[in-house]
């Protein structure tokens, strides 16, 4: 008999879990509302329902005893992963836990202290009130929150500062300000235990508002800097109490080799990450093994680089791109897409234009 998967949203996003579901010959049922729902023709059941109606999605997965509930790269339906897997007993990181590590500030103080692991200065309140109290330079972010909205770096140059309308009452935090470079760290847990797949090299905007313009795999990292890498990352999800799934943790290492936590995602790496990177990069299958996890059937498995890979993302900060889209398919390239002709002016992750992925015998610059 086949075994029954619900997955939590119908996005874009959400797509190669369903496709990569359907090729492991899983039986699958998708809640989602309706519009939009890209991932509708591509499984079994699709059941259209609001994501945040929880309890009605316990009730159906109930009554069709599915055997795992899961979704990828998305804070939202990761969420609903954790509360609707609780709620039928499979695995799953506890609802609690889940929406501790969602509040940065509580994050801070239960990583503060781990062995292997800088710590960070912090404050909270309302941005406002924090803006002229917090020593300079910080910066200063919404206790909750994703995608870099609402971050913004704060130094002896900014006199003021205003804040979109739907953060202006948040609780922020400042953080003093880490000099290093940008990293995250992918991994997979299984009941407790994590292992660290893959590391992700990153390139921002850096100040104000950090914004991603490139993600490349693996990084250019000593070999003793990924053994510190490899053994605090365990300690830092436990001490959240991350249990089970994928994981993305933000990190910058110094020039020192020290090591500082920006943030924990506990999902799936978004940015095509945990969809398309880590799977051409290494010959680890992150969405089978993800699946497993639900499933309850993982078993950890060595991971090995088997290539180069990467992500450019089109905006007004990387305009040196047009010829890239504009020119031949080069063969190192796996997908390219522009979204707008006008390019953006980036103060998030989510303002961009377009994205070159690709895939090589060594890291392509562009």
């Amino acid at each position: 008999m086949k075994k029954k998967i619900a997955i939590i949203g119908a996005s874009t996003g959400q797509l190669p879990l369903c496709l990569k579901a359907k090729e492991m010959g899983l039986e699958t049922y998708c809640f989602a509302w309706p519009k939009g729902a890209v991932c509708k023709d591509y499984v079994d059941h699709f059941i259209p329902v609001s994501i945040f109606e929880m309890d009605a999605i316990v009730d159906y997965c109930r009554k069709w005893e599915i055997d795992g509930v899961v979704s990828n790269a998305s804070d939202a339906t990761a969420s609903v992963v954790s509360y609707v897997a609780e709620k039928l007993g499979k695995v799953g990181t506890p609802y609690k836990a889940f929406k501790d590590i969602q509040n940065k500030a509580l994050v801070r103080e239960k990583t503060n202290d781990i062995p292997g692991l800088n710590p960070v200065g912090y404050k909270l309140g309302a941005w406002n009130h924090i803006f002229s109290s917090f020593q300079r330079p910080y910066v200063l972010k919404p206790v909750s929150g994703a995608s870099k909205k609402g971050v913004n770096y704060i130094d002896d140059s900014v006199k003021e500062l205003s804040m979109p309308d739907d953060l202006k009452d948040a609780v922020f935090m400042a953080e003093t300000y880490v000099s290093g470079k940008e990293y995250s760290v992918e991994s997979m847990s299984y009941h407790g235990q994590h292992q660290v797949i893959q590391i992700t090299e990153k390139v921002s905007t850096g100040a104000p508002h950090f914004v991603e313009l490139e993600h490349h795999q693996p990084a250019s990292l000593s070999a003793d800097v990924r053994k510190k890498i490899g053994e605090v990352i365990p300690r830092i999800l436990s001490s959240v109490g991350f249990t089970n799934g994928a994981s993305h943790t933000e990190i910058k290492v110094n020039d020192s080799s020290q090591i500082y936590l920006i943030e924990i995602n506990p999902r799936g790496g978004g940015d095509m990450i945990s969809n398309d990177l880590v799977g051409l990069s290494t010959d680890y299958d992150y969405l089978k093994q993800l699946l497993l996890v639900a499933l309850d059937k993982y078993v950890p498995v060595d991971v090995h680089d088997v290539a180069f890979v990467g992500i450019y993302y089109l905006s007004a900060y990387t305009k040196r791109l047009l010829p890239y889209f504009e020119g031949p398919w080069q063969k190192w390239m796996v997908k390219r897409e522009r979204t707008n002709l006008v390019l953006t002016n980036s103060c998030g992750n989510y303002d961009r234009d377009g994205f070159i992925l690709y895939c090589s015998t060594k890291k392509i610059d562009l």
